[in-house]
């Protein structure tokens, strides 16, 4: 099992950084599992914080580098403190990679940003010629 491209945690601040592939979402969840854990998120929060940042980092390792060599996706996780619901689990991912075209029939797939934005607050998907950041917010209720 090898260690993620770059990794900085403390008490409420977990980075990450890891090569865009499919093989790595398992080791991703395990970490931010483990991270929860140490600080005190409960489980029906980690389950939201799971579903929603595996979608938004499924999406980087499955669409951003499509034109070339896979790249990174960055992955922070910080536990805020937020007015109306005391705490939160603040959520950026990164991808340094090309956002693709909305095809025109989308299938069976294409429901990931709709699942996020259903189990998370704050959602906000920003698109450069450098990459995509999705940013969400997982409330901390108790």
């Amino acid at each position: 099992m090898s260690d993620p491209v770059g990794r900085r945690d403390d008490a409420r601040l977990l980075q990450l950084c890891y090569p865009a592939q499919p093989a790595k979402l398992q080791r991703i969840r395990e970490d931010v599992r483990r991270w929860a854990e140490q600080n005190g998120v409960p489980d029906k929060v980690l389950i939201d914080l799971q579903l929603a940042l595996g979608e938004a980092v499924a999406n980087g390792v499955e669409h951003a580098y499509r034109d070339g060599d896979p790249g990174t996706v960055d992955i922070d996780l910080e536990i805020q403190v937020d007015g109306p619901h005391g705490y939160v689990v603040a959520v950026r991912v990164v991808d340094h990679g090309r956002w693709r075209p909305i095809p025109q029939m989308s299938g069976y797939r294409g429901r990931g940003l709709a699942m996020i934005d259903r189990l998370a607050e704050q959602v906000v998907v920003s698109v450069t010629r450098f990459g995509t950041q999705v940013c969400f917010e997982i409330p901390l209720r108790p």
